[in-house]
C-alpha cells in the first residue's frame, strides 16, 4: 500500500492562467507555503472576565509563499507569472495548484488557491551559496481534495 502522508516529492506545484486557461507546472521550487486565515473575534459582555463568545466573521485572502533556485531563463516574470509594470491594468487572476503525482487521477489536488495575484518577488545573492528566489501571492480562496470553497447563496459579489 502506497503512503497516505503527503510529501515534497509528491507535489507537483502548476500555475493556471485564467484568461488562456493553460496550466503549466513550474518546478524550480523548493518551499511552497501557504496559509488560510480566519477572523475570529470575541464578544465581551458586562459582568464577565472572559469572553461570552467566539464568532468568526470573515476569511482573509490566502498567503502564499514560494521559494526556489534562481534558474536563468526561469525569472519571477516568465516562471512565478509575477506582472509586468506596463500589464498592471491587465493583469489577470492565477490559479495555483499543488498536484499529488502519487495520484494517476489528473484532477487529485493537494490545494487549489483561485483568485490569485502575484504580490512581490525577492533573492538574496551570497557568497558561495546557491541563489534562491522567492516569490509572494493572494489568492482568494482554497481547495482542497475533500472541499471547494464558494460563498453561501444567495451573496454579494461585485458587477
Amino acid at each position: 500500500m502506497p503512503p497516505k502522508v503527503v510529501h515534497g516529492a509528491r507535489a507537483i506545484v502548476s500555475i493556471t492562467d485564467n484568461t488562456t486557461g493553460k496550466t503549466k507546472p513550474v518546478g524550480i521550487w523548493n518551499n511552497f507555503s501557504y496559509q488560510v486565515t480566519y477572523d475570529v473575534q470575541p464578544a465581551f459582555i458586562l459582568g464577565r472576565f472572559s469572553a461570552a463568545e467566539l464568532i468568526t466573521t470573515g476569511v482573509e485572502p490566502v498567503s502564499i509563499t514560494a521559494q526556489g533556485w534562481r534558474v536563468i531563463g526561469h525569472g519571477p516574470f516568465a516562471e512565478g507569472r509575477l506582472t509586468n509594470v506596463k500589464d498592471l491594468l491587465q493583469q489577470e487572476y492565477l490559479i495555483l495548484t499543488v498536484h499529488d503525482r502519487q495520484n494517476p487521477d489528473p484532477n487529485a489536488i493537494i490545494a487549489r488557491i483561485r483568485g490569485c495575484l502575484p504580490t512581490g518577488t525577492s533573492s538574496t545573492l551570497s557568497a558561495k551559496q546557491l541563489t534562491e528566489s522567492t516569490n509572494t501571492y493572494l489568492g482568494l480562496l482554497m481547495d482542497d481534495e475533500d472541499t471547494q470553497n464558494a460563498e453561501p447563496v444567495p451573496f454579494a459579489d461585485l458587477p
